[in-house]
C-alpha cells in the first residue's frame, strides 16, 4: 500500500516532539514510519546524472573498499518517479499463478523465513556504457553502474515452495509496485521481469530486506525487492509486491521490447534476453590521464563475472604488447568482485596505454573489441586508460 506525506501526520509528529513524547514510542506510530519512508531519496556520494527518473551514479571512489556503502552504491531507475513510498508495515508480498495455494505475506512474515546472506555485485546491463565508440544511445551510464554488496533475505524458493509451484511451471514473473508507461508500451504497466524455473528455485535466488547490515533502503527498492546474484541487475525488480508462475515464455514488454540483444551462434544471429554478467574487468589506479613520475606504480582495479570467480587479470603498460598476471587480492567469491594489483616500473618519461583483462573459471575472457550487435548492454571490453610519465 503507498503512503503519501500527509501535512496533518506531520503537524501530529511536531506536536508530539514538543509535547516530549520519547522517540522510542514515537518511531513506532504508523504516521511516523510512512513520513520516514516518503523522505527523498538518498543520493549520497553518487553523480547525479538523470534527476526523473533517477540515476546516480558511484565515482571512482567506490573502488576502494570491497563492500560498496549504500550511499556509494548506484541507482537507476526505469520509470518510477516519485520514487514508491511503501511503509514495511503495509507491505503485501502476493504469490499466485501456477500454484496450488495463492499466498500473500507480510514483511513480518517473509522476515520469519529462514534467510540467506550472500555477497554479490550487482551490475546495471547499459553499465561502461560511455565507452563504446560511436557513441551508443544513453551514453551517459558510465563504469559506475555497478556495486558490490551483501545481501540479506529469504531465498524465493522457499516462498514458492509454501505456495505449491505445479509441474507445469516454467517461468517466474517478478513485479515491482512502480508503474509508468515507458515508450515502447501502450499503456502503462509495472515493472515485471520473469526468470525460468530453475534460476527462480536456485537457493541464491533472494527476496531481499537487508542490505549492508541495515533495512533494505527506499532508494535501493526497499522494503523488498529481488536479487538475482550472477544476473544483470534489470532482474533484481525492486520494490517487489508480486510473484506469479506461468506455464510460458513471459511476454511483459521488459523482457520483449527492452534489455535484449543479438548473438552470433554458429554463424547466426539470434536475439535474446540480457541475462549473465559477462567477465569484466576495470582498471581503477591510476585514473585517465593521470600525471604520474618515473619510478614504481601500483596499477589497481577490480574484476568481476556472473556467478564464476576471476582466476586472473592480466595487464599491459604498452597498448597490449606484452602482458603480466596481477595479483588477485580477495578470496575466490562466486559472485563478489575480486580485487587485483599490478606493480608497474616505468623508467621512461611518455604517453602509456594501460591495459587489464580479466579470465574467468569457465575460460571467458574479456574481448577487446565491443559487440554492437549487443545493443549497448553487457559492455564488457577491454578499457585502455592512458597516462603521462614525467
Amino acid at each position: 500500500m503507498m503512503q503519501r506525506r500527509s501535512p496533518m501526520g506531520a503537524d501530529l509528529i511536531r506536536r508530539a516532539i514538543v509535547a516530549g513524547m520519547p522517540l522510542a514510542l514515537l518511531s513506532g506510530h504508523p504516521v511516523f514510519r510512512a513520513l520516514a519512508w516518503a523522505q527523498a531519496a538518498n543520493t549520497g556520494r553518487l553523480l547525479v546524472q538523470r534527476a526523473v527518473p533517477l540515476a546516480a551514479e558511484m565515482p571512482l571512489s567506490g573502488f576502494d573498499t570491497w563492500i560498496t556503502p549504500n550511499d556509494l552504491f548506484h541507482i537507476l531507475t526505469t520509470m518510477a518517479d516519485p520514487l514508491p513510498t511503501i511503509d514495511p508495515a503495509a507491505w503485501r508480498l502476493s504469490v499466485d499463478g501456477l500454484v496450488e495455494q495463492p499466498v500473500t505475506l507480510t514483511y513480518d512474515q517473509l522476515k520469519a523465513l529462514p534467510g540467506r546472506k550472500v555477497v554479490a555485485v550487482l551490475e546495471c546491463a547499459g553499465n561502461s556504457r560511455n565507452s563504446v565508440s560511436p557513441p551508443l544511445e544513453r551514453s551517459h551510464l558510465g563504469n559506475g553502474y555497478v556495486g558490490n554488496a551483501e545481501w540479506l533475505g529469504v531465498p524465493l524458493h522457499r516462498v514458492l515452495e509454501r505456495a505449491g509451484v505445479k509441474s507445469s511451471a516454467r517461468e517466474v514473473v517478478l513485479e515491482g509496485m512502480d508503474r509508468g508507461k515507458p515508450a515502447f508500451a501502450q499503456e502503462e504497466v509495472p515493472f515485471a521481469k520473469s526468470l525460468p524455473i530453475e534460476k527462480a528455485l536456485h537457493p541464491d535466488t533472494l527476496l531481499v530486506y537487508q542490505m549492508n547490515g541495515v533495512p533494505l533502503p527506499r532508494e535501493h527498492g526497499g522494503p523488498v525487492r529481488a536479487v538475482v546474484p550472477g544476473w544483470y541487475g534489470t532482474y533484481h525488480v525492486k520494490w517487489l509486491g508480486r510473484v506469479g508462475v506461468i506455464d510460458r515464455s513471459f511476454d511483459g514488454v521488459f523482457m520483449t521490447r527492452a534489455w535484449r540483444m543479438r548473438r552470433r551462434v554458429d554463424g547466426l544471429v539470434r536475439d535474446e534476453a540480457v541475462t549473465q554478467v559477462a567477465v569484466k574487468s576495470l582498471i581503477v589506479r591510476p585514473a585517465a590521464d593521470a600525471k604520474l613520475t618515473v619510478g614504481t606504480h601500483t596499477v589497481a582495479g577490480a574484476a568481476w563475472s556472473g556467478g564464476k570467480d576471476i582466476v586472473s587479470v592480466q595487464v599491459s603498460a604498452d597498448g597490449g604488447r606484452t602482458w603480466g598476471f596481477a595479483q588477485l587480492v580477495e578470496s575466490p567469491a562466486m559472485y563478489a568482485w575480486r580485487f587485483w594489483e599490478f606493480p608497474w616500473r616505468v623508467t621512461q618519461p611518455g604517453s602509456y596505454t594501460l591495459m587489464a583483462r580479466a579470465t574467468d573459471t569457465s575460460g571467458a575472457v574479456q574481448p577487446f573489441a565491443y559487440d554492437l550487435d549487443s545493443g549497448g548492454f553487457a559492455v564488457n571490453q577491454v578499457q585502455p586508460v592512458k597516462v603521462e610519465v614525467t
